[in-house]
């Protein structure tokens, strides 16, 4: 068995590796529409699964494709160009066996690289993390099965017009998007108590974008241009642009006695952001 490990790189220096560090944390952000993971995010997935246990490039498509019970299956030519790109950062070796095959190894610069993302790390590996029942349920299968023949069929009939085609994607966009939201939704927990505020501004854009990028440092965030989301011991945070000067928080916290705390929390950070702006915070509270 033959090591490889990649010698010839030139040596980038700090403020490439703090930039490298910063692209891979905006991972975290964005709209994931299209793609199962955002730019950035699938290298260190697969460093992280390295960072678990040495593997060949198809185990690591098997393994994900079983984390994700059979509903996603990444293709070697997304999985082999991103394990090189991890040789050639030196954050992975290869170790050449019988009949060429090549072992992947996470490097000490690779351990490194991904303690430097740890809040983005952790959040990709509980995303892919094996439930109970690694088997898709027979009605999800059979849902997709049905989308597949119908747009199979559909094709094959000959020619789509082009406004139509726009129609079928933006259809199975909204689809997306609506399983998404269902499938991040907070456990209806007995006893929880959600807790909402709508706060006229026209600045709710830059208030979205400070609390995202404050929580971000202690906690997984995930957000896009109008919308956020990240958990506290406490509970869940949801923020949400409504328009073009409302922003709207809301709070589902395990226990009614966490809500107040989390209110706190909330509005002093609103606060210290605002500038030359008096926020008008009401909260409306009702039980789940």
């Amino acid at each position: 068995m033959v090591q490889t490990k990649r010698s010839d790189r030139p040596s980038e220096g700090a403020d490439a590796q703090q930039a490298e560090t910063a692209d891979t944390q905006k991972s975290g952000k964005g709209s994931r529409r299209g793609r199962i993971f955002d730019y950035g995010e699938l290298r260190l997935l697969l460093l992280a699964m390295l960072a678990e246990r040495s593997s060949h490039g198809y185990e690591l498509i098997n393994e994900i494709k079983e984390r994700f019970g059979g509903m996603y299956k990444p293709s070697p030519g997304v999985i082999y160009p991103t394990l090189t790109w991890l040789y050639d950062r030196s954050y992975a070796v290869i170790e050449l066996e019988k009949g060429g095959r090549k072992r992947y190894s996470i490097t000490d610069e690779g351990r490194a690289f991904l303690a430097a993302n740890q809040a983005v790390s952790d959040m990709l590996m509980a995303r892919v993390a094996p439930k109970g029942n690694s088997k898709s349920p027979k009605q999800l299968v059979g849902a997709m099965d049905h989308l597949k023949r119908a747009l199979s069929l559909r094709i094959k009939l000959g020619p789509v017009a082009d406004s139509v085609i726009d129609q079928m994607a933006e259809v199975i966009h909204s689809a997306a998007d609506q399983l998404e939201t269902l499938l991040t939704a907070p456990p209806q927990a007995k006893g929880a108590m959600t807790s909402i505020a709508e706060i006229a501004t026209p600045n709710a854009h830059r208030y979205l974008r400070r609390l995202c990028t404050h929580f971000h440092h202690r906690t997984p965030v995930v957000s896009d241009e109008t919308s956020g989301q990240f958990k506290m011991s406490m509970g869940e945070v949801r923020m949400e642009v409504v328009g073009d000067a409302l922003f709207k928080v809301t709070l589902t916290a395990l226990s009614a006695e966490k809500i107040p705390e989390m209110e706190e929390i909330i509005v002093r950070h609103l606060q210290e952001t605002a500038v030359r702006e008096v926020l008008e915070i009401h909260w409306q509270r009702a039980e789940r």
